[in-house]
């Protein structure tokens, strides 16, 4: 992530965690970071504009919001210490989920990525957003860094997914996601003030 997060920017990635930590199994840290890209890959393929708004890095085992895996890293969290707690299990939400910053559409998209991921393990998501047709797998090709991350010459990268992949033969929507990217990177730019 480039930028600063804003206070509704940490409020909407918290209030995530606390909705899917209460329907997902094995709530830990790359499961955590996959459930993540997969909700932002799903809200562009289908409503043409981001989730979030997070720049994902291109790292060994997938795309990941730095950020965030720094904060899960930690003994706590830090950024998201109002929303989860380290347990032996993984996380767990420390408030009830708190539904202001999500739209009906964001409320839907998470119940189908709950019912997608709800039983798979952190190593499931990874072999899916490591598929041959995956957007992690279409950006590294693209950066020229495919070879060096599978064969685990490094294990991670600034580089980003590029989620205008995901148009690559329409030009219209694409258009349109790179506005709805930039609108959403001037609020957070004011709110950021």
């Amino acid at each position: 992530m480039s930028q600063t997060l804003t206070k509704n920017q940490v409020d909407k990635l918290g209030n995530t965690l606390v909705f899917l930590s209460n329907s997902v199994s094995e709530f830990n840290k790359t499961k955590i970071l996959k459930l993540l890209f997969l909700l932002e890959e799903s809200s562009i393929k289908k409503y043409g504009h981001p989730f979030f708004g997070f720049d994902f890095q291109l790292w060994k085992y997938g795309p990941v919001l730095k950020d965030v895996y720094i904060d899960l890293s930690e003994d706590e969290p830090q950024l998201l210490k109002d929303y989860i707690k380290k347990d032996i299990d993984g996380y767990k939400p420390l408030v009830e989920f708190c539904d202001d910053e999500f739209s009906d559409n964001d409320i839907d998209l998470m119940n189908k990525i709950i019912d997608f991921a709800r039983h798979k393990t952190a190593k499931d998501l990874v072999r899916y957003t490591h598929d041959t047709n995956s957007l992690w797998r279409k950006s590294a090709i693209a950066h020229g860094i495919l070879e060096e991350l599978e064969s685990e010459n490094i294990n991670s990268t600034e580089k980003t997914i590029d989620f205008t992949l995901l148009f690559e033969d329409d030009d219209y929507r694409k258009s349109r996601f790179e506005s709805s990217l930039e609108n959403i990177h001037f609020i957070n730019h004011l709110k950021s003030r």
